[in-house]
């Protein structure tokens, strides 16, 4: 089963409900501890629709992941819905020429990154739309193995004008060790985005936009859970 169309075992309401029970508090504390109405905080609980700028806060007080809360999924779901991007990774082929420099062939897979707010992005890699030639030295030059690398495409203007809409751009799937400034493709709360990552103190991460038109988004310990790096962006195209 596709994991992105997979049914929840419960729904929202459920969840938060069951975790207020599993942590003996009332309604009524919850509410309290973080500046809600009991009645306010009652209407999360019996309607799925609902939601809350204050899911995050909710969490804390309930001690349960936040995005467990919204979306039913674990740590493992996350990790097993990256890996499924990541097993359509590219296939490689080199063609050679006497007169002309090695081009490396590589697959580019329908996978849409959001260059945008990251909201309603949706997977599709199931199927290789196409190849793509990036001339061998390309590899070198960045120390990155053909076999490690996915094409995909950027939706969204939030990165221009480095990336644009539309842009194909290559990641290295095997590097996700994060280096201060550099651009990585990511997964956070159900998206993938391709951000320019900044490092602070106490262990925070923020996922920049070039355009400022866009918000800057925070990686703390209240909601990295969710947040996965599925490797380094080094080459792109137009």
């Amino acid at each position: 089963m596709n994991l992105f169309e997979q049914l929840e075992m419960s729904t929202p309401s459920q969840r938060l409900k069951e975790a207020r029970i599993n942590a003996g508090l009332t309604q009524k504390q919850v509410a309290e501890a973080v500046g809600m109405t009991q009645p306010s905080y009652n209407y999360l609980e019996k309607n799925d629709n609902s939601g809350s700028a204050k899911i995050t806060e909710i969490a804390k007080v309930l001690k349960v992941d936040p995005y467990w809360l919204r979306t039913g999924k674990t740590s493992i779901d996350i990790d097993a819905e990256v890996k499924e991007i990541l097993d359509k990774s590219s296939k490689v082929a080199v063609t050679s020429n006497e007169n002309k420099e090695d081009k490396i062939w590589i697959d580019l897979v329908n996978i849409r990154f959001s260059c945008g707010d990251g909201e309603s992005i949706e997977f599709h890699f199931d199927d290789v739309v196409g190849k793509r030639e990036i001339p061998a030295h390309v590899f070198k030059k960045y120390n990155v193995k053909p076999e490690n690398t996915v094409l995909a495409t950027a939706v969204g203007d939030s990165q221009e004008p480095y990336v644009c809409n539309g842009d194909e751009f290559a990641i290295d799937v095997s590097n996700t060790t994060i280096r201060d400034g550099e651009f990585y493709a990511v997964y956070f709360e159900g998206e993938a985005m391709l951000k320019q990552i900044f490092k602070e103190d106490g262990g925070k991460l923020i996922l920049h936009s070039l355009n400022p038109k866009y918000r800057d988004k925070e990686i703390t310990d209240l909601n990295g859970s969710s947040f996965r790096v599925i490797g380094w962006q080094y080459y792109r195209a137009g």
